[in-house]
């Protein structure tokens, strides 16, 4: 799980900072000209308190980013599940893997150094996880609880394709996207959106694969056979268990900085590279602005990044005239029911 994952990565840095430790612990009784081992090389104090520092800032941030960020990403995710409509788009994904050039991921193009390559540059970007999400603003407008025309004074039209998270990693066509009626750019596919919800679910489940199938076995033709890899979504209450280990770091960083910083100006005296008052000017510029400006600065300006990407980003382009002249017929009942643009501004009514 993340926490025994989370352990086995901080397990061996603990390692190495308690052996710091005790470096700032016996460093007193070497600090003495007379003593044969106050010439050899040594760790500096203040090196091993600028670590301590910053290991610090950085474990605040992420305290942080699993307190606040966390919890707003989660409110944010919950409103499509309230207050959104669903309309039809597309979900564009083109698949990655180890060895694949074409997206395919057949894995048949390319030396082992260059596959090793794009396998390191995918995991690194998590690229796989993300698709694209296409849909027509006019079903956005078309749709009864959507006013943001009479709000904005702006009409809405054209096809908008933006960047989404998905988890069923397979393209779909004419599938229910979730829309915030204030916001037309923040389309999401709807059974990607559920497997979100489910992994902040103290009972973790998907839905059914037959009720899945009404969602996408019934409108693009069986793509959903394609999806033998489902997502595998898991609980999150297991992040207490992360706060946690965090919680301890954070303490132990704490203490063992002060501690080092009294170690400090006990054998300044002994070397002209440890100044107390310099040690004292860090521990306080990291503990009273370090920790506030980059743990909850930085944490508040990936949130605004990260709304604005869900609820504003995407491109738009432009529907021709003859086409919104042929919708408009269409609206006046002159098009026949069985024109392949009838979708083209349809919309699905809220259950």
């Amino acid at each position: 799980g993340s926490i025994l994952q989370f352990l086995g990565m901080t397990l061996p840095l603990l390692a190495v900072y308690l052996y710091f430790l005790y470096l700032a612990i016996t460093r007193p009784t070497i600090a003495d000209p007379d003593n044969p081992q106050y010439t050899d090389d040594r760790i500096r104090l203040t090196d091993i308190l600028y670590t301590y520092l910053a290991t610090l800032v950085l474990f605040s941030s992420l305290v942080v980013y699993l307190l606040w960020f966390v919890n707003k990403r989660r409110r944010l995710s919950k409103r499509y599940e309230k207050e959104a409509i669903v309309i039809l788009g597309n979900v564009e994904y083109n698949d990655s893997h180890w060895g694949s050039e074409d997206g395919t991921g057949s894995g048949s193009g390319g030396n082992f150094c260059t596959k090793l390559y794009r396998w390191m540059i995918h995991g690194c970007t998590l690229r796989n996880n993300y698709g694209e999400v296409t849909y027509n603003l006019e079903r956005v407008a078309n749709h009864p609880a959507c006013n943001y025309e009479h709000r904005k004074q702006k009409s809405l039209n054209g096809i908008i394709t933006k960047k989404v998270r998905v988890y069923y990693r397979y393209p779909r066509e004419q599938v229910s996207i979730l829309v915030l009626p204030e916001y037309p750019y923040s389309g999401q596919p709807k059974i990607d959106m559920e497997a979100d919800w489910a992994s902040f679910s103290s009972s973790v489940g998907l839905r059914s694969d037959s009720s899945r199938s009404l969602d996408v076995d019934g409108v693009d033709g069986g793509n959903y056979a394609r999806a033998a890899n489902t997502p595998q979504t898991s609980s999150r209450d297991r992040s207490p268990g992360v706060l946690l280990v965090a919680a301890f770091w954070i303490a132990f960083l704490l203490f063992a900085s002060l501690y080092v910083v009294f170690q400090i100006a006990a054998v300044e005296d002994a070397y002209e590279d440890e100044t107390a008052r310099t040690a004292w000017i860090a521990f306080g510029c990291a503990v009273g602005g370090g920790v506030p400006l980059i743990a909850g600065g930085g944490n508040l300006l990936r949130w605004m990044v990260y709304e604005r990407w869900i609820l504003k980003s995407g491109t738009k382009k432009k529907v021709s005239s003859k086409k919104r002249k042929k919708k408009k017929r269409r609206s006046e009942g002159e098009e026949n029911e069985g024109d392949d643009d009838d979708v083209e501004g349809g919309y699905i009514q809220m259950t």
